[in-house]
């Protein structure tokens, strides 16, 4: 995104594939000069950041070797578990501050602040808001996830309930197999004797 002035830019991220390692995976953002801003550690599961800059920025999702790891050693061959396709949940903001509309909202009066109180509590309210900005990410990663295991739970208890009808059928098939197999023992005796 392109900025003029310098904003915050936010965001979070989460790995919604429970059952694959995320030990891969880093997120990492970068400025207009290519300048890694921000990353988060390789293998974290979930993250989020907050970095004030202009200009455009990248946010880059990496899953395993990165270019400039690739460029170092040509001869490095990937990991298999590098070319294991993962879920990741996403958000990225760029807004403008509480604090910058405030300069441009009360102009002239902001040198009324007294011990810089005012500062302090847009600087609270700044930190509040991206923080339940945060936490509404996170809760829809986990509703994204919920989604996830629900059809993996769906899948399995219809696989679950194929096989037990197809054991009552077999046991049917073969208790009505026996009946049949006594009575047909029984018949061929009751015969013999007269």
């Amino acid at each position: 995104k392109q900025q003029n002035e310098t904003t915050p830019n936010s965001g979070s991220f989460d790995c919604l594939d429970t059952r694959i390692s995320p030990d891969p995976i880093r997120v990492a953002l970068y400025n207009s000069d290519e300048q890694r801003v921000w990353s988060s550690n390789y293998g974290d599961a979930e993250g989020s950041f907050s970095q004030k800059g202009q200009g455009k920025h990248w946010l880059c999702l990496e899953n395993g070797l990165t270019y400039e790891q690739q460029q170092e050693s040509r001869e490095q061959r990937t990991n298999p578990r590098n070319k294991v396709t993962r879920s990741i949940g996403f958000s990225l903001r760029v807004k403008k501050s509480v604090s910058s509309m405030a300069k441009e909202i009360l102009g002239d009066s902001a040198s009324n602040d007294v011990d810089g109180t005012t500062q302090k509590l847009i600087q609270l309210t700044d930190d509040l808001n991206e923080n339940f900005q945060v936490l509404t990410d996170h809760m829809s990663f986990m509703k994204a996830r919920e989604i996830v295991h629900r059809e993996l739970h769906e899948e399995t208890f219809t696989k679950v309930v194929r096989w037990n009808i197809l054991e009552i059928c077999t046991v049917v098939v073969v208790t009505f197999g026996q009946v049949l197999n006594v009575w047909w023992i029984l018949s061929k005796r009751t015969n013999s004797y007269y």
